[in-house]
């Protein structure tokens, strides 16, 4: 592949990560930052490419957990829920949320 915004790369990465708590993705100029920003150089003719990898269960279970306080701060709970999803698989973090599903099934 060689043309892509950010490649998540293995089963412990994921897009949350990389909107929350890795860095790459989503990085764009706000808030007034075009002011000091942008502007025609080479670089705008290069095409940069990332990509992210967490090789390590504990790495990807540490970037869960951050990454479920991170996203829960901004509302966003499905990218929460990623994380913790990978909190739980690589270092055994219970997943409190999927104790509402117990009891509508019951």
């Amino acid at each position: 592949m060689h043309a892509y915004g950010a490649l998540f790369l293995g089963e412990g990465t994921c897009v949350s990560y990389g909107d929350k708590v890795i860095g790459t993705n989503h990085v764009l100029p706000t808030r007034g930052a075009a002011r000091y920003t942008g502007g025609l150089w080479v670089g705008m003719y290069l095409r940069t490419v990332t990509y992210q990898e967490v090789r390590e269960p504990k790495s990807s279970a540490d970037l869960g957990v951050l990454c479920g306080r991170a996203a829960r701060i901004e509302l966003f709970e499905g990218h929460a829920r990623s994380g913790d999803v990978r909190a739980a698989k690589y270092a055994g973090v219970p997943l409190s949320w999927t104790d509402h599903f117990k009891t509508v099934r019951a």
